[in-house]
């Protein structure tokens, strides 16, 4: 049986430790003890911003507080360092392209405003929005059972973007105008001398897709183009398409070893 999991807010400590206080958030709390209504006991797994994780036993349940009995903690192997740029598109699609990244390894999430993106958001939508997203990614990295959960920004330009990209060892944008004959992303990859350890910017367009300046504008910030195969797939596809061959290239979802 697979263990409820919840993300605390500080680190879990090198070694065992007992009647610890969960610094977890209200909403995991209320979860916890008024909707799964686990009782002392139970076991659980914890995991925290570094990454760590430990199961746990609880010995004290209450709406304000919960208290356990922690194992020595754990680190999983380092995932590759992918980030996803999603171009902004319809409520459904945005949920699900945050979801499936998650649940795919991505490190952060960098929503995208562009020329033709349908869904437009003022200042306060987008933040609000932003932390939509974050929610629907927190719950993912539990049912996913993944150590953390990814950071999802606030929506931001191709230029914004642009000015960032040099944070990344490559970035790779997969675009329906591309060839289906061109580069594909593990050539790129290969072409790049790409390793376990590289870091990967992946920007994906919106359901209009990217334009030619944004293309070019992408390129001139060090961007490679490279296609997706000959159909032309949803954004929210191309997504998840892109986020997997990437993650498998780099030696993620049991793919090559670099």
């Amino acid at each position: 049986m697979t263990l409820h999991r919840f993300f605390v807010q500080s680190a879990l400590g090198a070694g065992e430790a007992r009647a610890v206080a969960l610094d977890i958030s209200a909403t995991d709390l209320h979860h916890l003890s008024r909707v799964l209504r686990l009782v002392a006991g139970d076991r659980v797994v914890l995991a925290d911003p570094a990454g760590a994780e430990a199961e746990a036993t609880l010995v004290e349940v209450a709406p304000e507080r919960v208290v356990a009995d922690i194992e020595a903690p754990t680190v999983r192997p380092r995932r590759p360092r992918i980030v996803l740029a999603p171009g902004l598109s319809r409520r459904e699609r945005m949920e699900l392209t945050v979801q499936k990244a998650t649940e795919l390894g991505v490190d952060e999430i960098w929503p995208l405003r562009t020329e033709r993106c349908v869904v437009k958001l003022d200042e306060d939508r987008a933040g609000r929005k932003a932390e939509r997203w974050g929610r629907i990614a927190g719950e993912a990295a539990k049912q996913s059972q993944r150590p953390d959960v990814p950071v999802v920004r606030e929506p931001m330009t191709i230029s914004e973007l642009a000015a960032e990209a040099g944070l990344f060892d490559i970035v790779l944008v997969p675009w329906e105008e591309a060839l289906s004959s061109g580069l594909g992303i593990g050539s790129a990859l290969d072409a790049a001398g790409a390793t376990a350890d590289t870091s990967v910017l992946l920007v994906v367009g919106p359901e209009g897709g990217l334009t030619e300046p944004e293309v070019a504008a992408l390129e001139a910030a060090g961007g490679v183009v490279v296609t997706l195969g000959s159909t032309v797939l949803r954004t929210e596809t191309a997504a998840v398409v892109a986020v997997a061959l990437a993650a498998y290239e780099l030696g993620a979802l049991g793919g090559r070893v670099r």
